[in-house]
């Protein structure tokens, strides 16, 4: 019983602190975000970093190494929140994997209990005499060998309900982080026509 109760206190740990980055990064807060998506609009990134910075939101700091990645290499930006998006996305889904392990193994550690207490048990009664087996006995070994079995599954199903509701949080999150990406690059202002054909003819002026 040992082990199991080793994975019901490990999946326990695991699922309260990662309640608690969850309801630290304030996921249904998105006020932020508006503040920042209208410095955008107005150019104003060092505006808009600075609305992201002001939550713990990893939309927010995706947002925000966005913003300052667009003032020095526009081209890249996109590119730099995929990457700091996949960064949040792994930091959040950090020992959530725990669970989903608890969930497998508990139960086996619990069969693995029933069958060395079954063997204890008939091992004892192999030295037996003949017709002198005690019923009570017999019956109080046998509840006791699938006790284990019963505290494995006991441990496995909340560990895999509480990883259920991890990962769909955290895939949520990840639409968040995606949604609020394409909504900046929506608000980015567009280069005027002119600025482009400008270009253009400087460009073909060099060559």
């Amino acid at each position: 019983m040992a082990p199991i109760y080793a994975c019901s206190i490990l999946a326990l740990a695991v699922a309260i602190q990662r309640w608690l980055v969850l309801r630290a990064a304030r996921l249904n807060d998105l006020t932020w975000l508006d503040a920042a998506l209208s410095a955008v609009s107005r150019n104003d990134l060092q505006r808009a970093e600075e609305h992201c910075l002001a939550s713990p939101h990893p939309a927010a700091r995706t947002l925000a190494a966005m913003a300052t990645t667009c003032a020095t290499r526009p081209d890249r930006a996109e590119a730099e929140a995929g990457r700091v998006g996949s960064l949040e996305v792994q930091r959040l889904e950090r020992f959530v994997g725990l669970l989903s392990f608890v969930g497998r193994i508990a139960p086996l550690l619990g069969l693995l209990g029933t069958v060395i207490g079954m063997v204890r048990l008939f091992i004892g009664l192999q030295s037996a005499a003949p017709g002198q087996v005690d019923v009570s006995l017999l019956s109080a070994g046998i509840w006791q060998a699938l006790l284990t079995t019963a505290a494995g599954v006991v441990v496995a199903v909340p560990s895999l309900a509480a990883h259920a509701w991890l990962s769909a949080r955290i895939d949520a999150v990840a639409l968040q982080i995606h949604d609020a990406v394409e909504r900046f690059l929506t608000a980015l202002p567009r280069v005027p026509i002119a600025e482009v054909r400008h270009l253009d003819r400087a460009r073909e002026g060099r060559g």
